[in-house]
């Protein structure tokens, strides 16, 4: 991903003192949260993407070992067991691939 500019390790290190001074960098100066440059919007569309990704993927575990655990009360070949595994894994793999989408080409 890219790296955390200057700009991002400042607001997140002094959290305290943007949001009281509501992000005042002086006279004349753009409001520090303004996020003219874009980078910040792509690395705040990453970490989203990758939060998604993982919510999706533990949401798929959770309902494996659900079906593990009850096996023997619940057939695991159950239609709807199946169909919901089946969204998960899909929503999984949406997530993957649009996390995935913000990857630079080098890596």
């Amino acid at each position: 991903s890219t790296p955390v500019s200057y700009k991002q390790k400042f607001l997140d290190q002094n959290a305290f003192l943007v949001y009281y001074t509501k992000g005042f960098d002086g006279p004349d100066r753009p409001n520090i949260e303004s996020g003219e440059d874009g980078s910040d919007s792509v690395q705040t569309m990453q970490y989203g993407a990758r939060n998604e990704a993982w919510t999706a993927v533990d949401d798929l575990f959770v309902e494996l070992e659900f079906n593990i655990s009850n096996e023997e009360k619940q057939r695991i070949d159950d239609m709807s067991s199946r169909e919901d595994l089946l969204i998960l894994a899909s929503e999984a793999i949406r997530a993957f691939d649009d996390y995935l989408r913000f990857a630079p080409g080098a890596d």
